[in-house]
């Protein structure tokens, strides 16, 4: 049992971009991935229908190159400095994300002994092209986060996000830092949370309320 747990979503909340839309910008044909988008926004279709689709046209052999373009992406400031606070507070951070997780722990390899875990989508490249697998696909969402949360034992939770797919983690935790679209939609269903800009913030408010 923890006293303490932090999760970190990774697209866009530790990248300074979304990652998992980045790579489909990269592999997909302009016209067919804005196809997916308009169809998505218009609730067509789920967001995990959405990935499964657009992945499942994307080549095998394309893995390499959404690997490098990861690799290229800056992490959002602070990001060590909020690793070292929480676990010198003997908080455990745990990555929960609908990102793949081979670009993931590839990211954070080098921060890998102050992470307790990463959580993301598996990939099967056995075949000509991508396919998704995600243990915990439900409700239309390829990583329903609050699963992987369940799996934790812990008397507080903190969450730090920045899109849709934190709101059920938000909504489970017992602090949220929220931004961007998140951010949007707490302050539209009057939901607490706090704003931040990069993990500075974090580590000085989670510091200060110990």
């Amino acid at each position: 049992m923890y006293d303490t747990i932090l999760f970190l979503d990774f697209d866009g909340t530790i990248t300074s971009e979304e990652t998992l839309e980045g790579s489909m910008q990269l592999c997909i044909d302009p016209s067919v991935y804005e196809e997916e988008k308009s169809a998505l926004r218009a609730g067509e279709r789920s967001l995990a229908d959405t990935l499964h689709l657009a992945f499942s046209i994307i080549p095998s052999n394309k893995m390499d190159a959404i690997l490098d373009y990861v690799d290229q992406v800056a992490l959002r400031p602070g990001f060590e400095e909020l690793l070292d606070t929480a676990n010198d507070l003997g908080i455990p951070v745990v990555v929960i994300s609908g990102g793949l997780e081979s670009y993931i722990e590839r990211k954070l390899a080098p921060y890998k002994d102050k992470i307790l875990a990463f959580h993301g989508v598996d990939v099967d490249l056995s075949g000509e092209f991508i396919k998704l697998e995600s243990a915990y696909e439900t409700d239309g969402e390829l990583m329903q986060k609050t699963l992987i949360m369940d799996r934790y034992e812990y008397r507080k939770a903190i969450s730090v996000g920045d899109n849709i797919t934190d709101y059920r983690m938000a909504l489970a935790s017992d602090q949220v830092f929220a931004r961007d679209t998140l951010a949007s939609i707490l302050e539209k269903n009057k939901i607490p949370y706090t704003p931040w800009e990069d993990f500075y913030d974090v580590a000085c408010s989670i510091s200060s309320s110990k």
